[in-house]
């Protein structure tokens, strides 16, 4: 029981909360001369994190690729957990003391597909939620920049 939640909170990671270890060069864009906004509030703030974060759990569970990583857990303490991690990482008010991606997906023999997988569902969750481009672009390369580590190919 206990691998399946950890091998669940790993794959969480990867598809919202790995977004907050990096925060794009543009980050601020968009922002107006003078004034600077973190992603996490371009993001919607706590708020606008965590219903990205539900409506990605959500999309998991339908995802018959990697639903399987999802029985047995549950969604409210796996929302709270990815949405602290998330908002910590983009300049919110959180502090995360959780695994590092490569240990938290180890052993997880997780494939490239199952990684697209996930990274899709997250973006769908975004466009969902109004998320802009901007943000959509800075959120999938931060997600891809993540691959090696995930997949246990990090220096390599």
């Amino acid at each position: 029981m206990y691998k399946k939640i950890a091998k669940t909170l790993a794959i969480c990671f990867l598809t919202v909360a790995s977004m907050a270890f990096t925060i794009s060069p543009t980050a601020f864009a968009d922002a107006p001369a003078g004034q600077t906004t973190t992603l996490y509030e371009r993001l919607g703030g706590w708020d606008g994190i965590n219903q990205v974060v539900r409506d990605t759990i959500a999309r998991h569970h339908d995802n018959p690729a990697i639903s399987h990583f999802f029985e047995n857990v549950d969604d409210e303490q796996l929302a709270a957990h990815v949405t602290a991690f998330f908002a910590a990482g983009t300049g919110g008010p959180s502090k995360y003391e959780g695994r590092d991606m490569t240990s938290a997906h180890a052993g997880m023999k997780m494939s490239d597909a199952d990684f697209d997988s996930a990274v899709a569902d997250v973006l769908s969750a975004v466009d969902q939620n109004g998320v802009g481009a901007v943000e959509k672009s800075e959120v999938a390369a931060i997600l891809e920049s993540l691959r090696p580590a995930v997949m246990g190919t990090a220096g390599t």
